[in-house]
Protein backbone atom coordinates (compact mmCIF):
# COMPACT_ATOMS: atom_id res chain seq x y z
CA UNK A 1 0.00 0.00 0.00
CA UNK A 2 1.30 3.45 -0.93
CA UNK A 3 2.85 5.23 2.07
CA UNK A 4 2.59 8.74 0.65
CA UNK A 5 2.34 10.87 -2.46
CA UNK A 6 2.78 14.58 -3.08
CA UNK A 7 0.35 17.38 -3.82
CA UNK A 8 0.49 20.95 -5.08
CA UNK A 9 -1.57 23.21 -2.82
CA UNK A 10 -2.52 26.77 -3.74
CA UNK A 11 -1.75 28.41 -0.41
CA UNK A 12 -2.60 32.04 0.24
CA UNK A 13 0.54 34.18 -0.26
CA UNK A 14 2.04 35.50 2.98
CA UNK A 15 2.11 38.97 1.44
CA UNK A 16 -0.27 40.50 -1.06
CA UNK A 17 1.26 40.44 -4.55
CA UNK A 18 1.97 43.88 -5.99
CA UNK A 19 -0.83 44.65 -8.42
CA UNK A 20 0.47 45.57 -11.88
CA UNK A 21 -1.55 47.03 -14.76
CA UNK A 22 -1.17 43.74 -16.60
CA UNK A 23 -2.58 41.80 -13.64
CA UNK A 24 -5.53 44.20 -13.36
CA UNK A 25 -6.21 43.79 -17.06
CA UNK A 26 -6.08 40.00 -16.81
CA UNK A 27 -8.36 40.01 -13.77
CA UNK A 28 -10.96 42.01 -15.67
CA UNK A 29 -10.64 39.73 -18.70
CA UNK A 30 -11.03 36.63 -16.50
CA UNK A 31 -14.29 37.76 -14.88
CA UNK A 32 -17.14 35.32 -15.56
CA UNK A 33 -20.15 37.31 -14.30
CA UNK A 34 -20.08 39.98 -17.03
CA UNK A 35 -20.19 37.27 -19.70
CA UNK A 36 -22.99 35.40 -17.95
CA UNK A 37 -24.90 38.67 -17.59
CA UNK A 38 -24.44 39.43 -21.28
CA UNK A 39 -25.71 36.03 -22.40
CA UNK A 40 -28.17 35.12 -19.65
CA UNK A 41 -31.08 35.66 -22.06
CA UNK A 42 -29.90 32.52 -23.88
CA UNK A 43 -30.42 30.41 -20.74
CA UNK A 44 -33.65 29.21 -19.15
CA UNK A 45 -35.43 31.90 -17.17
CA UNK A 46 -34.32 32.26 -13.56
CA UNK A 47 -30.97 30.46 -13.83
CA UNK A 48 -28.80 33.61 -13.85
CA UNK A 49 -29.59 36.82 -11.94
CA UNK A 50 -29.27 40.39 -13.22
CA UNK A 51 -25.68 40.58 -11.92
CA UNK A 52 -24.53 37.54 -13.85
CA UNK A 53 -24.50 35.12 -10.90
CA UNK A 54 -25.93 31.61 -11.15
CA UNK A 55 -28.84 31.36 -8.74
CA UNK A 56 -29.00 28.90 -5.85
CA UNK A 57 -25.54 27.39 -6.19
CA UNK A 58 -25.24 26.61 -2.48
CA UNK A 59 -28.90 26.79 -1.43
CA UNK A 60 -31.42 24.86 -3.49
CA UNK A 61 -35.19 25.22 -3.40
CA UNK A 62 -37.18 22.08 -2.47
CA UNK A 63 -38.68 21.82 -5.96
CA UNK A 64 -35.40 21.90 -7.87
CA UNK A 65 -34.51 18.67 -9.65
CA UNK A 66 -31.47 19.98 -11.51
CA UNK A 67 -28.15 21.49 -10.59
CA UNK A 68 -28.25 25.11 -11.77
CA UNK A 69 -24.52 25.33 -12.52
CA UNK A 70 -24.67 22.20 -14.65
CA UNK A 71 -27.73 23.54 -16.47
CA UNK A 72 -26.04 26.86 -17.20
CA UNK A 73 -22.94 25.11 -18.55
CA UNK A 74 -25.03 22.83 -20.75
CA UNK A 75 -27.15 25.67 -22.12
CA UNK A 76 -24.23 28.08 -22.64
CA UNK A 77 -22.33 25.37 -24.52
CA UNK A 78 -24.97 25.76 -27.23
CA UNK A 79 -24.09 29.46 -27.68
CA UNK A 80 -20.85 29.58 -29.78
CA UNK A 81 -20.34 33.33 -29.29
CA UNK A 82 -20.51 32.96 -25.52
CA UNK A 83 -18.11 30.01 -25.65
CA UNK A 84 -15.54 32.17 -27.43
CA UNK A 85 -15.75 34.72 -24.63
CA UNK A 86 -15.49 32.04 -21.93
CA UNK A 87 -12.44 30.53 -23.67
CA UNK A 88 -10.74 33.95 -23.65
CA UNK A 89 -11.65 34.42 -19.98
CA UNK A 90 -10.18 31.01 -19.11
CA UNK A 91 -6.95 31.86 -20.91
CA UNK A 92 -6.72 35.15 -18.98
CA UNK A 93 -7.36 33.34 -15.69
CA UNK A 94 -4.64 30.80 -16.38
CA UNK A 95 -2.13 33.57 -17.16
CA UNK A 96 -3.12 35.43 -13.99
CA UNK A 97 -2.69 32.30 -11.90
CA UNK A 98 0.85 31.80 -13.21
CA UNK A 99 1.64 35.36 -12.11
CA UNK A 100 -0.02 35.31 -8.69
CA UNK A 101 -0.38 31.65 -7.72
CA UNK A 102 1.42 30.25 -4.71
CA UNK A 103 1.49 26.52 -5.38
CA UNK A 104 3.56 24.63 -2.85
CA UNK A 105 4.42 20.95 -3.02
CA UNK A 106 3.70 19.04 0.18
CA UNK A 107 3.89 15.35 1.12
CA UNK A 108 0.48 13.75 1.53
CA UNK A 109 0.38 10.70 3.80
CA UNK A 110 -1.91 7.69 3.44
CA UNK A 111 -4.55 8.13 6.15
CA UNK A 112 -5.53 4.47 5.87
CA UNK A 113 -2.28 3.68 7.71
CA UNK A 114 -3.14 5.84 10.73
CA UNK A 115 -3.86 3.88 13.91
CA UNK A 116 -6.46 6.36 15.11
CA UNK A 117 -8.42 9.28 13.70
CA UNK A 118 -11.12 11.37 15.37
CA UNK A 119 -13.09 14.58 14.90
CA UNK A 120 -11.74 16.03 18.14
CA UNK A 121 -8.18 14.88 17.46
CA UNK A 122 -6.84 15.20 13.93
CA UNK A 123 -10.25 16.55 12.89
CA UNK A 124 -11.35 13.82 10.46
CA UNK A 125 -12.38 10.18 10.20
CA UNK A 126 -13.59 7.75 7.53
CA UNK A 127 -16.84 5.79 7.86
CA UNK A 128 -18.12 2.81 5.93
CA UNK A 129 -21.62 3.58 4.70
CA UNK A 130 -23.76 2.21 1.89
CA UNK A 131 -26.34 4.61 0.50
CA UNK A 132 -29.69 3.76 -1.07
CA UNK A 133 -29.14 6.49 -3.69
CA UNK A 134 -28.99 4.94 -7.16
CA UNK A 135 -28.34 8.07 -9.24
CA UNK A 136 -26.05 10.73 -7.77
CA UNK A 137 -27.02 13.19 -10.49
CA UNK A 138 -30.65 13.08 -9.37
CA UNK A 139 -31.08 16.11 -7.10
CA UNK A 140 -34.42 14.86 -5.80
CA UNK A 141 -32.97 11.50 -4.79
CA UNK A 142 -30.25 13.18 -2.80
CA UNK A 143 -32.73 15.50 -1.07
CA UNK A 144 -35.29 12.77 -0.35
CA UNK A 145 -32.92 9.91 0.55
CA UNK A 146 -29.37 11.05 1.19
CA UNK A 147 -29.97 13.88 3.65
CA UNK A 148 -31.69 11.55 6.11
CA UNK A 149 -28.99 8.92 5.62
CA UNK A 150 -26.15 11.33 6.27
CA UNK A 151 -27.96 12.98 9.20
CA UNK A 152 -28.37 9.59 10.86
CA UNK A 153 -24.72 8.70 10.27
CA UNK A 154 -23.45 11.97 11.74
CA UNK A 155 -25.85 11.72 14.69
CA UNK A 156 -24.48 8.25 15.44
CA UNK A 157 -20.86 9.44 15.23
CA UNK A 158 -21.29 12.65 17.26
CA UNK A 159 -24.07 11.71 19.68
CA UNK A 160 -25.90 14.89 18.68
CA UNK A 161 -29.41 15.64 19.94
CA UNK A 162 -30.36 17.06 16.54
CA UNK A 163 -28.72 16.99 13.12
CA UNK A 164 -29.73 19.20 10.19
CA UNK A 165 -28.80 19.27 6.52
CA UNK A 166 -30.73 20.78 3.66
CA UNK A 167 -28.26 21.15 0.82
CA UNK A 168 -25.57 19.34 -1.11
CA UNK A 169 -22.87 20.14 -3.63
CA UNK A 170 -21.88 17.89 -6.50
CA UNK A 171 -18.33 18.44 -7.74
CA UNK A 172 -16.52 16.94 -10.69
CA UNK A 173 -13.14 17.51 -12.29
CA UNK A 174 -12.66 18.36 -15.94
CA UNK A 175 -10.05 16.95 -18.36
CA UNK A 176 -7.51 19.44 -19.64
CA UNK A 177 -8.88 18.98 -23.15
CA UNK A 178 -12.48 18.46 -24.10
CA UNK A 179 -14.89 17.74 -21.29
CA UNK A 180 -17.69 20.22 -20.61
CA UNK A 181 -15.90 23.22 -22.11
CA UNK A 182 -14.25 26.41 -20.80
CA UNK A 183 -17.16 27.55 -18.62
CA UNK A 184 -16.96 24.31 -16.65
CA UNK A 185 -13.31 25.11 -15.87
CA UNK A 186 -14.18 28.70 -14.94
CA UNK A 187 -16.88 27.47 -12.54
CA UNK A 188 -14.45 25.19 -10.71
CA UNK A 189 -14.87 27.09 -7.41
CA UNK A 190 -18.51 26.02 -7.24
CA UNK A 191 -18.43 22.67 -9.06
CA UNK A 192 -14.84 21.45 -9.45
CA UNK A 193 -11.93 20.44 -7.21
CA UNK A 194 -10.71 23.31 -5.02
CA UNK A 195 -6.93 23.21 -4.53
CA UNK A 196 -6.49 26.05 -2.03
CA UNK A 197 -6.27 24.95 1.64
CA UNK A 198 -9.34 26.33 3.39
CA UNK A 199 -12.00 25.78 6.01
CA UNK A 200 -15.62 26.57 5.14
CA UNK A 201 -16.38 28.34 8.43
CA UNK A 202 -14.82 30.78 10.90
CA UNK A 203 -15.56 31.46 14.58
CA UNK A 204 -18.40 33.82 13.65
CA UNK A 205 -20.54 31.18 11.97
CA UNK A 206 -22.43 29.84 14.98
CA UNK A 207 -23.67 33.25 16.11
CA UNK A 208 -24.63 34.12 12.52
CA UNK A 209 -26.72 30.94 12.31
CA UNK A 210 -28.41 31.75 15.64
CA UNK A 211 -29.24 35.29 14.49
CA UNK A 212 -30.68 33.89 11.27
CA UNK A 213 -32.96 31.56 13.24
CA UNK A 214 -33.83 34.39 15.63
CA UNK A 215 -34.88 36.62 12.71
CA UNK A 216 -37.16 33.95 11.26
CA UNK A 217 -34.83 33.08 8.41
CA UNK A 218 -33.31 36.38 7.27
CA UNK A 219 -29.74 35.23 6.55
CA UNK A 220 -26.82 36.76 8.43
CA UNK A 221 -24.47 34.48 6.50
CA UNK A 222 -24.63 31.80 3.83
CA UNK A 223 -26.72 29.14 5.60
CA UNK A 224 -26.57 26.24 3.07
CA UNK A 225 -30.26 25.71 3.87
CA UNK A 226 -29.43 24.69 7.46
CA UNK A 227 -31.54 27.33 9.18
CA UNK A 228 -34.61 26.41 7.14
CA UNK A 229 -34.38 22.88 8.52
CA UNK A 230 -33.76 24.17 12.06
CA UNK A 231 -36.77 26.51 11.99
CA UNK A 232 -39.03 23.80 10.56
CA UNK A 233 -37.97 21.48 13.41
CA UNK A 234 -38.98 24.08 15.99
CA UNK A 235 -35.50 24.52 17.46
CA UNK A 236 -35.23 28.06 18.86
CA UNK A 237 -32.39 30.56 18.94
CA UNK A 238 -32.33 30.32 22.76
CA UNK A 239 -31.93 26.55 22.57
CA UNK A 240 -29.06 26.94 20.12
CA UNK A 241 -27.34 29.52 22.36
CA UNK A 242 -27.45 27.14 25.32
CA UNK A 243 -26.09 24.23 23.25
CA UNK A 244 -22.87 23.20 21.57
CA UNK A 245 -23.05 23.61 17.79
CA UNK A 246 -20.93 21.51 15.45
CA UNK A 247 -20.75 21.62 11.68
CA UNK A 248 -19.57 18.32 10.24
CA UNK A 249 -18.58 18.30 6.58
CA UNK A 250 -19.27 15.01 4.80
CA UNK A 251 -17.65 14.02 1.51
CA UNK A 252 -18.20 10.97 -0.68
CA UNK A 253 -16.65 9.92 -3.98
CA UNK A 254 -19.46 8.80 -6.30
CA UNK A 255 -17.56 7.94 -9.46
CA UNK A 256 -17.79 4.62 -11.27
CA UNK A 257 -14.31 3.54 -10.17
CA UNK A 258 -12.13 4.02 -7.06
CA UNK A 259 -11.06 7.66 -6.86
CA UNK A 260 -7.55 8.36 -8.15
CA UNK A 261 -7.82 11.82 -9.70
CA UNK A 262 -8.15 14.90 -7.47
CA UNK A 263 -8.66 13.13 -4.14
CA UNK A 264 -9.38 15.24 -1.07
CA UNK A 265 -6.57 15.95 1.38
CA UNK A 266 -7.00 17.10 4.97
CA UNK A 267 -4.45 18.66 7.28
CA UNK A 268 -4.19 17.27 10.79
CA UNK A 269 -5.64 20.27 12.61
CA UNK A 270 -3.15 19.82 15.45
CA UNK A 271 -0.44 20.92 12.99
CA UNK A 272 -2.29 24.12 11.96
CA UNK A 273 -1.56 27.28 13.93
CA UNK A 274 -4.00 30.15 14.33
CA UNK A 275 -1.30 32.47 12.98
CA UNK A 276 -1.43 30.92 9.50
CA UNK A 277 -5.19 31.48 9.09
CA UNK A 278 -6.63 34.31 7.03
CA UNK A 279 -10.34 35.13 7.22
CA UNK A 280 -12.03 36.39 4.06
CA UNK A 281 -15.53 37.02 2.80
CA UNK A 282 -16.77 34.94 -0.11
CA UNK A 283 -19.82 36.30 -1.87
CA UNK A 284 -21.58 39.56 -1.18
CA UNK A 285 -22.02 41.18 2.22
CA UNK A 286 -25.08 39.63 3.91
CA UNK A 287 -28.08 41.90 3.36
CA UNK A 288 -31.13 39.74 3.78
CA UNK A 289 -30.72 38.12 0.38
CA UNK A 290 -30.69 34.30 0.10
CA UNK A 291 -27.07 34.26 -1.07
CA UNK A 292 -25.35 36.47 1.46
CA UNK A 293 -21.61 36.08 1.86
CA UNK A 294 -19.78 33.78 4.22
CA UNK A 295 -16.49 34.18 6.10
CA UNK A 296 -14.05 31.34 5.39
CA UNK A 297 -10.51 30.59 6.44
CA UNK A 298 -7.69 30.30 3.94
CA UNK A 299 -4.14 29.58 5.05
CA UNK A 300 -0.60 30.66 4.38
CA UNK A 301 1.95 27.88 4.11
CA UNK A 302 3.58 26.40 7.17
CA UNK A 303 6.08 23.58 6.81
CA UNK A 304 4.62 21.80 9.85
CA UNK A 305 1.27 21.18 8.16
CA UNK A 306 0.71 17.43 7.89
CA UNK A 307 -1.54 16.40 5.01
CA UNK A 308 -3.44 13.10 4.68
CA UNK A 309 -5.74 11.45 2.15
CA UNK A 310 -7.61 8.18 1.72
CA UNK A 311 -6.45 6.54 -1.53
CA UNK A 312 -9.00 5.03 -3.88
CA UNK A 313 -12.15 6.00 -2.02
CA UNK A 314 -15.34 4.27 -3.17
CA UNK A 315 -19.02 5.24 -2.92
CA UNK A 316 -19.32 3.01 0.15
CA UNK A 317 -17.09 5.34 2.18
CA UNK A 318 -17.81 8.75 3.67
CA UNK A 319 -15.17 11.17 4.89
CA UNK A 320 -16.21 13.31 7.88
CA UNK A 321 -14.38 16.32 9.27
CA UNK A 322 -15.07 19.03 11.79
CA UNK A 323 -15.74 22.36 10.09
CA UNK A 324 -16.97 24.35 13.10
CA UNK A 325 -17.26 23.82 16.84
CA UNK A 326 -18.77 26.50 19.09
CA UNK A 327 -16.84 25.00 22.03
CA UNK A 328 -13.48 25.85 20.42
CA UNK A 329 -12.35 29.46 20.73
CA UNK A 330 -10.08 30.24 19.03
CA UNK A 331 -11.17 28.00 16.19
CA UNK A 332 -9.15 24.90 15.33
CA UNK A 333 -10.13 24.37 11.69
CA UNK A 334 -9.65 21.27 9.58
CA UNK A 335 -7.99 22.63 6.46
CA UNK A 336 -8.80 20.68 3.33
CA UNK A 337 -8.05 20.87 -0.39
CA UNK A 338 -8.05 18.66 -3.45
CA UNK A 339 -4.82 17.83 -5.24
CA UNK A 340 -3.90 16.33 -8.57
CA UNK A 341 -2.18 13.13 -7.46
CA UNK A 342 0.95 12.60 -9.62
CA UNK A 343 0.66 8.87 -8.95
CA UNK A 344 -2.73 8.68 -10.69
CA UNK A 345 -2.59 6.69 -13.94
CA UNK A 346 -3.12 8.74 -17.12
CA UNK A 347 -6.39 6.95 -17.86
CA UNK A 348 -7.86 7.48 -14.38
CA UNK A 349 -11.47 8.60 -14.43
CA UNK A 350 -12.40 12.16 -13.50
CA UNK A 351 -13.26 12.95 -9.89
CA UNK A 352 -16.97 13.09 -8.96
CA UNK A 353 -18.05 13.73 -5.39
CA UNK A 354 -20.97 14.81 -3.22
CA UNK A 355 -20.62 17.09 -0.18
CA UNK A 356 -23.21 17.65 2.54
CA UNK A 357 -22.72 19.90 5.57
CA UNK A 358 -24.49 18.77 8.75
CA UNK A 359 -25.25 21.05 11.69
CA UNK A 360 -25.27 19.18 15.00
CA UNK A 361 -26.81 20.37 18.27
CA UNK A 362 -25.34 18.83 21.42
CA UNK A 363 -25.50 19.62 25.14
CA UNK A 364 -23.10 22.44 26.03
Amino acid sequence: MTQQTTGLFAYTPATTPVQTPEMAELAAAAAVEPILKRWRHRCSSGLIDENGKVRNVFTKTPTEADNNVTRVIEEMNDVPEAMEEFAAALEARQKLFLMTGNQISMPVQNARLLEETSLDGCGFRLERHTSAVTDWDDERQLAEIYYDEINNLVKKVTGARYTFSNNHLLRQSEPLLGGNGPLAHLMAQSRGPVTNPHNDFTESYGEAIIKTVESGGIPHTQTFGLTNAIIEAGVTADELRSSRILIINTWRSVGDEPLRRYPLALADRRTVSNECLRSGLIGKVPSGEPRGGIDVYSAIHEAKHQWYYYPEMTPDEVLLWKGYDSAEVPAIPTLHASFDDPAAPPDAGERKSVEVRVLCVLPA
